[in-house]
């Protein structure tokens, strides 16, 4: 028999592209926020790239490959026994011992060799002339199997397979797990057949009208159905006659219809896969709208956040070791006291001892404020959270777990404390400006002109009076704006939160562009199949 030229569409190196492309697009989606459907979504991801790795691009890749037949059923169903006698002699193993077949054996016709698919870079593989030119062979582990990785062969190996032999017996044959691997079989257009295996002939005919039945039941009453008897003399032994329906349904399969399975499959997988991805997109649209959730409540409980206190939010600041270090300074005997003694402020001593305190104060107040700005960043990380957590799987218990709490603290109070040493910049610019200034500076110094209009703006009257006396009574205006200025950094430190709360939502897969993508990967092969 020739070589069959597999040529099922008239462009297959157009169909190649779009599959490789469609596998690149489903590979680098992300389905990161945890919805109801996200782990189904996820399982439909995988199968399709088991889909376009396993079958349909190496099937397109190599178009004169030979029909995979994959011999699948239960444990026990006799599957090597039907392989052995479809090949007239003993080449895979059968017996008592369950799992009998624990890798797969593939079987072909020696002047396929050079064309087999990927079927084979994991099976044990012979070549025999009793394999009709144009079909691989395949002794599939049990789908039952006790041992997970048979299964998991199995179940691939159904996934790569042209067309399907399926083997059960008179005893096997309602059970679940071979039904469910039929109904995928069907809904992704493989072909298949069944063989009714171990049939003793008193039940022959009622089992035979039961099986039928049960197909009929499922849609699958177009299946061809073969029946071989019960045999005690083992495989290699069964009398060509009893498997001679189905060696030459097989013969006629490789002589007339291998390359019309082989189009079904693909038609039938292909159409499985526009349905996939059409549903993917669904999905995708599903992601994106999530995301865009998430960033509207974030940015909403940030604003909340930000107006919580109204104008006078800076109350809230804890003062009371600094107003109490600013009312001993200014207290009689205090380095603040004398400011308006000429002589005594020019002395040595009383500049070191102004200085001193200065100093701490301006501590005190970083420390205050850096607080204050830490803890509102956190409070509205926390309320961001709570606001979009509704059970385990939620966009905030999602959210939350994207971040290292201990590294979010440090990048908190680091922020916390770059904003409020800008806050102090500003308050040495503003007070540098006021009329006065350069006088007051060669008391207490510029930095201690900037400690008190900070003082002042945190409610200090000690501080307020200091600046009266230094620089101008009129401090109203440079103490309004130094509030404004804290206001605004408390806006930049809960912001920035926000800004890392969100980005997680930050990645291709949740850009609203990204489903139109797969609906084109879809349409392309809608084009093309």
């Amino acid at each position: 028999m020739s070589i069959r030229p597999i040529k099922t569409w008239s462009y297959p190196g157009a169909l190649l592209d779009a599959l490789v492309d469609t596998r690149r697009v489903v590979a680098d989606l992300e389905l990161p926020i945890p919805l109801g459907n996200a782990e189904d979504t996820r399982e439909i991801r995988d199968h399709m790239l088991d889909q376009l790795d396993h079958h349909l691009i190496p099937r397109v890749r190599e178009e004169a490959s030979p029909a995979i037949v994959v011999v699948a059923g239960s444990t026990g169903a006799g599957k090597s026994t039907v392989v052995n006698a479809l090949l007239g002699e003993q080449l895979t193993p059968s017996g008592v011992l369950r799992p009998t077949t624990r890798i797969p054996h593939v079987f072909h016709h020696p002047l396929d060799t050079e064309v087999l698919t990927s079927v084979a870079d994991e099976a044990k593989v012979q070549a025999t002339d009793a394999v009709p030119r144009g079909l691989a062979l395949v002794d599939s582990p049990d789908l039952d199997s006790v041992r997970a990785e048979n299964r998991d062969v199995a179940e691939n190996l159904l996934e790569a397979a042209d067309l399907w032999i399926f083997v059960t017996t008179a005893a096997r044959y309602g059970d679940a797990v071979p039904w469910d691997a039929l109904r995928k079989g069907a809904e992704r257009g493989a072909s298949i057949a069944m063989v009714l295996n171990r049939v003793t002939l008193d039940v022959a005919a009622q089992v035979r009208r039961e099986l039928v039945e049960r197909l009929a039941q499922e849609d699958l009453e177009s299946l061809p159905l073969f029946v071989i008897p019960e045999d005690t003399r083992g495989g290699k032994d069964l009398p060509a006659d009893v498997v001679g329906g189905l060696g030459r349904w097989l013969e006629s399969v490789a002589a007339a219809s291998a390359g019309t399975i082989v189009e079904r499959t693909m038609h039938g997988a292909t159409e499985s896969l526009k349905e996939w991805l059409e549903t993917l997109a669904e999905r995708m649209d599903d992601q994106v709208s999530a995301a865009k959730e998430v960033r509207a409540e974030v940015r909403r409980c940030a604003a909340h956040a930000e107006a919580k206190g109204g104008d006078t939010w800076y109350e809230e600041i804890s003062t009371g070791v600094l107003a109490a270090r600013w009312e001993a300074a200014c207290s009689e005997g205090g380095p603040l006291f004398k400011l308006r003694h000429s002589m005594w402020t020019k002395r040595r001593s009383a500049r070191e001892q102004r200085d001193d305190v200065l100093h701490a104060i301006h501590k005190d107040v970083l420390d205050s404020v850096e607080a204050t700005l830490s803890a509102a960043a956190g409070d509205a990380s926390v309320m961001m959270v709570e606001t979009l957590t509704d059970g385990d799987e939620s966009p905030g218990t999602w959210l939350a777990s994207q971040r290292d709490p201990r590294d979010a603290r440090v990048i908190r109070e680091r922020r916390a404390a770059d904003a409020t040493r800008a806050w102090m910049s500003k308050c040495h610019e503003q007070v540098m400006r006021l009329p006065g200034a350069e006088r007051g500076a060669e008391i207490v110094g510029e930095e201690g002109l900037a400690v008190a209009l900070a003082s002042a703006a945190l409610g200090i009257e000690q501080a307020r009076t200091i600046l009266g006396v230094l620089v101008t009574p009129s401090v109203g205006e440079p103490v309004h704006l130094a509030r404004a200025e804290l206001t605004g950094a408390r806006r930049y430190c809960i912001n920035r939160e926000a800004l890392d709360m969100m980005k997680p939502t930050d990645v291709p897969s949740l850009m609203p562009e990204v489903s139109s993508t797969v609906r084109l990967r879809r349409a392309e092969l809608r084009g093309l199949m």
